[in-house]
């Protein structure tokens, strides 16, 4: 894929760091071959504007959010928790199997899958390659975010150097973010089971909000916010942990055998929907994927922590909460995303062609997965906020319904947009763009409701209600218009 070569001296598989591609080399075949996909799956002008389009939406949302009444440092506070979200999914790339991206970007030899065949460390190519991934992104997609932060306080002489200062706060809490993650993967490698990280997770985030830390959270969230000696030391241990987690990592690790029953003639007889044997492979595709079925709620979990902590922070610097159940209602909805992405992650539309079915009934086999899954998969999260928050019984029932209309929503708009390949619009300027405006347009509104009216009224909750209903409506046709435009599209390439 990258068109380069590599000294070849060294034995194979030894595991030695091959003296003749030096670091620097190395990092710049390595931005080469990053900017090379992502030209080549998007188009190199839709690619290019992304970061513009970054730019724009948070210089845009930053002065909306400032004119409606939303404090300056909210809004700073909003922008570093998202960098710590999109540091936590950035710190996966480099542990991506080459069949899911091979169902992205077709038949492919990355650099990276290049240790079994060159004199290269795996454990030095990770390394390398994240730190390439912290560079590309922290370049591409952090600083056009940090300008919404500057923008936020105002513009004045010293805007240029607030730009940096807010660059740099960004970056060390998206680097914070991949750290975590790759330091999660790297204790998976070594037999520690799941369940386990996931309750070392759990009880973590259980004790930060226990002991209601505040400030030190503040400063963590928020290293801008603290002094040059607390950022100093966060970004001591981020790089500690990252050092840490590749001499941890286990590059021979694999998943150990296990033998199959089959679950696929009794999962698809229990089924009771149309289409089960197309619905009994997406559920299978994904119980038999690394994670497992634990990947969805995985990431609404993530997704929960990452809002929850956005509603403490801001709690205590602004004294004003939302309605717990609006507000989470309306944000978990996201979660429909990563669930139906992790639904398509191994699977691509070439795949059916050997079968007698038509990519629409795929597209709705899809559906009834998406719905199978992510009911509890944002339901259980959902559950958890509302009881957490203390939301009265009228707040938590609007919740659920915008919820589950807003997820059916944000499901359709994504299969939609981006058919089989959600993932490919991330990246994708227009796309994004129009996948954005369809997001603000039921959140926005919703957002401002749940922190305007504490508890909701009545007259805003038969709104609120009215507008879930419309919302999943809206949803449930787009979904059902998918499968016939994807399929005039894939006929006609």
């Amino acid at each position: 894929m990258t068109g380069e070569t590599t000294d070849p001296a060294g034995p194979t598989g030894t595991g030695r760091s091959g003296s003749g591609l030096s670091t620097r080399r190395l990092l710049a075949i390595l931005f080469r071959e990053e900017w090379r996909m992502h030209t080549e799956l998007f188009g190199g002008w839709r690619f290019a504007l992304f970061p513009f389009v970054i730019a724009a939406l948070a210089v845009g949302g930053s002065v909306a959010l400032v004119e409606t009444g939303t404090a300056p440092g909210t809004v700073v506070v909003g922008l570093h928790v998202l960098a710590a979200g999109f540091g936590l999914y950035s710190g996966t790339a480099g542990f991506a199997g080459s069949d899911m991206l091979e169902n992205v970007f077709g038949r492919l030899s990355l650099l990276l899958s290049s240790s079994t065949t060159l004199p290269l460390s795996r454990r030095r190519l990770l390394g390398v390659f994240l730190l390439k991934d912290a560079l590309f992104y922290g370049v591409a997609f952090v600083l056009p975010m940090a300008l919404g932060g500057a923008v936020a306080e105002g513009l004045s002489a010293t805007t240029p150097l607030s730009l940096v200062a807010f660059w740099a706060s960004l970056f060390l809490v998206f680097a914070v973010g991949m750290a975590t993650t790759v330091a999660l993967i790297a204790v998976r490698t070594r037999g520690v089971p799941p369940w386990t990280i996931g309750l070392a997770v759990g009880l973590t985030a259980v004790a930060g909000w226990a002991l209601e830390a505040g400030a030190a959270l503040r400063s963590v969230v928020v290293p801008i916010a603290g002094s040059a000696l607390s950022a100093g030391g966060l970004a001591a241990a981020t790089l500690v942990v990252a050092a840490g987690s590749l001499l941890l990592y286990d590059p021979t690790y694999g998943r150990p055998s296990r033998t199959a029953t089959d679950r696929f003639a009794r999962l698809s007889a229990a089924l009771p929907v149309a289409d089960s044997p197309l619905v009994t492979k997406s559920l299978l595709d994904l119980a038999r994927s690394s994670g497992g079925v634990w990947k969805p709620f995985v990431s609404s979990t993530i997704l929960l922590a990452l809002v929850a902590a956005l509603v403490g922070v801001v709690d205590s610097i602004t004294g004003v909460a939302p309605a717990p159940g609006i507000f989470f209602g309306g944000v978990l909805g996201l979660s429909a995303f990563t669930t139906y992405n992790w639904l398509t992650q191994f699977d691509s539309l070439e795949a059916y062609l050997a079968y007698p079915v038509s990519i629409a009934d795929v597209f709705r086999a899809k559906r009834t997965a998406f719905v199978l899954v992510g009911a509890p998969t944002a339901a259980l999260p959902y559950l958890a906020a509302v009881v957490w928050f203390d939301a009265t019984p009228l707040d938590a029932v609007v919740g659920a319904i915008l919820l589950a209309g807003y997820a059916l929503y944000y499901y359709g708009l994504t299969v939609f947009i981006a058919g089989f390949d959600p993932n490919e619009f991330l990246f994708d300027a227009v796309r994004f763009a129009t996948f954005t405006v369809g997001v603000a347009v039921a959140l926005v509104p919703t957002l401002v409701a749940g922190f305007v009216v504490v508890p909701p009224s009545l007259e805003l909750a038969a709104v609120l209600v009215l507008g879930g209903l419309v919302m999943g409506a809206v949803g449930i046709v787009l979904s059902s218009r998918a499968g016939p435009r994807w399929d005039a599209r894939y006929r006609t390439e």
